[in-house]
């Protein structure tokens, strides 16, 4: 039995361990895994070790003890754990002092020792590689590639040891704005520091994989050689199962062919699995994880969702078949016949017309369905200002303006009630962002010697994703409420790339979902979500084949700016009238 310092004693211990796992996963937003993925060798083993113990204990100063450990935390890093005496000068904001039983720091050491020797055997095989990039007199091509890369995406928050290697919205940008990337240009590989040395043949393995989406695998948390060769073994190990192939005996491939298998495996698994890949997103790390998820071909609905029906048969007089992309194709036709011997004014004044109409009901069914507080899509408004001046050039895209793109930008019928006047505000914010987001994106599928190097452009996205916590750090999160979301992009990657005279684009439409507070969406809900953006899919394919073929008079989108949601347009929709008046809330 216990005495009662003994209980005393756990209980210190107890909420010391209770004080670790709240401040290495910020209450819970982050996942203890993912917490841990951001911490040094030495940091995670400490971690590791000590949860859970008896005799360790949480003090607000320290004393004479020579056992503590500092627990500090910063913006750029989180958490961090630091050695007796390594507390850096200035020290990041202290959380306390730690106090460990001596024995726990040398079994650190032991097991950090082995680790250590892993990467350096891993390490050593990577200098090769730069070396040899170097004696073949491509090393400074290459570093100005891999800065093109970085700036092609969005957040790039790595850490090698404690080093940071980002280009972020975090207000750390050392890759670029601070010439990380440039400053080794000027310097012969023998004077790089380590982490510099690792970071650039890594990062261009992890684009050979799959672009510079890649990088954020690895936002908020450790990229070491180790590390990225069993994130590419877990690749190669899952693609292969998801397309039965056998995976064969890849663990001595080098890391740049190992990338490259993968890549090819990747787009397989897009092609023919019976399994999605898409993105998990945590808004308080940056980081992005691919995750596979069943879900058969094809990923169409299997029928025309309720109130998309319902619309066709009530405003367009189609009555659909049961054959979807059919169906969606007769609902477009129709809606553009409609519009051109009408014009796009509706009755109301708004401006959206029959084919913006027809897209509002497929929003609105995607928010219903989902249980969202409100949806978007958004894309170019005139398909016919994506003509070069030969097929297949970018100039037509490259003078688009922000103004030529919209975002079809709705809410719930009845969630958002309480946001009341603030509705309109909140719409149109998402909706710029969108619509500056489609800008951004518009020549990401070009190659990159016929982009002017001023004009600044992402990769689209390609591939579903659902975010956690996107209220942080994202201003335009912020400002649109936006704490939980879905995106579903098209043309989706198991699916030819939409084609428009002559050029293959891909993340130029989607479906956007968003939840302004919990629960967190589910992977139901993500397919749901691209189900929906199987409709937007069809309507721009049918648009596209009317438009280069002369079949059909299309007219550029109308509506959806910032007077349609001043005058709150949405309330004028036929979409929203038929699903406040005619379908059930779903369950």
């Amino acid at each position: 039995m216990l005495s009662s310092g003994s209980d005393a004693a756990v209980l210190r211990a107890r909420e010391a361990s209770n004080r670790l796992l709240s401040e290495l996963t910020s209450d819970g937003r982050i996942s203890f895994r993912l917490a841990c993925q951001r911490l040094t060798v030495w940091e995670a083993l400490l971690v590791q070790q000590v949860l859970g113990r008896n005799d360790i204990e949480w003090a607000a100063s320290p004393d004479s003890g020579t056992d503590l450990i500092a627990v500090t935390r910063s913006a750029l890093s989180g958490v961090s754990f630091w050695a007796p005496g390594e507390l850096p000068t200035p020290a990041p904001e202290l959380l306390g002092w730690l106090r460990v039983p001596p024995q726990v720091f040398d079994m650190v050491d032991e097991e950090a020792r082995c680790a250590q020797a892993r990467e350096a055997a891993e390490f050593h095989h990577v200098d090769t590689v730069l070396r040899g990039w170097e004696d073949k007199g491509e090393l400074d091509r290459r570093l100005v590639q891999l800065a093109d890369w970085v700036e092609r995406v969005e957040t790039v928050y790595v850490f090698v040891d404690r080093e940071v290697f980002s280009k972020s919205d975090a207000g750390s940008n050392t890759l670029t704005r601070e010439g990380r990337l440039s400053s080794l240009r000027n310097i012969p590989v023998d004077a790089w520091r380590p982490a510099d040395r690792l970071f650039v043949v890594l990062a261009h393995c992890l684009f050979s994989s799959g672009r510079s989406v890649r990088f954020e695998e690895f936002n908020g948390k450790q990229l070491s050689a180790t590390l990225l060769r069993q994130y590419l073994l877990d690749r190669h190990a899952h693609y292969c199962a998801a397309i039965g192939r056998p995976p064969g005996d890849p663990d001595g491939t080098p890391l740049p062919e190992l990338a490259e298998e993968v890549r090819a495996l990747q787009s397989e698994v897009d092609r023919r699995s019976p399994l999605m890949r898409y993105r998990r997103i945590n808004g308080l790390t940056f980081v992005k994880n691919e995750y596979l998820a069943d879900f058969p071909h094809p990923r169409d609905p299997h029928a025309l969702p309720d109130l998309v029906a319902r619309h066709g048969r009530v405003r367009l007089g189609v009555e659909p078949t049961g054959r979807v992309r059919e169906d969606m194709r007769s609902l477009t036709t129709a809606a553009v016949v409609l519009d051109a011997r009408t014009g796009t004014e509706s009755a109301s004044g708004t401006g959206h017309g029959a084919l913006g109409e027809l897209l509002a009901a497929i929003v609105l069914s995607a928010v219903r369905t989902t249980d969202s507080d409100y949806g978007m899509s958004s894309s170019v408004r005139d398909l016919r200002r994506l003509r070069g001046a030969r097929p297949g050039g970018p100039d037509g895209v490259l003078e688009l303006k922000k103004a030529d793109f919209f975002c079809c930008c709705l809410p719930h019928t009845t969630r958002m009630a309480e946001a009341g006047d603030e509705t309109a505000s909140i719409l149109w914010r998402a909706a710029q962002r969108m619509m500056y987001n489609r800008w951004h994106f518009a020549p990401g599928e070009f190659d990159r010697d016929v982009i002017p190097e001023k004009r600044h452009y992402f990769f689209p996205p390609q591939v579903p994703d659902i975010a956690e916590h996107g209220e942080h750090h994202h201003g335009g999160h912020i400002a649109s409420r936006v704490r939980y979301s879905i995106r579903a992009p098209g043309a989706q990657v198991w699916r030819p790339p939409f084609t428009v005279f002559g050029h293959g684009f891909r993340g130029c439409y989607d479906i956007r979902l968003v939840r302004m507070e919990g629960p967190a969406y589910t992977v139901r809900e993500l397919h749901e979500a691209v189900r929906h953006c199987s409709l937007v899919d069809q309507l721009w394919r049918t648009l596209a084949d009317g438009v280069e073929n002369g079949t059909l008079p299309v007219r550029p989108v109308g509506g959806f700016d910032r007077a349609w949601y001043a005058s709150r347009g949405w309330e004028r929709l036929d979409a929203q009238a038929l699903a406040a008046a005619a379908l059930p809330v779903p369950g």
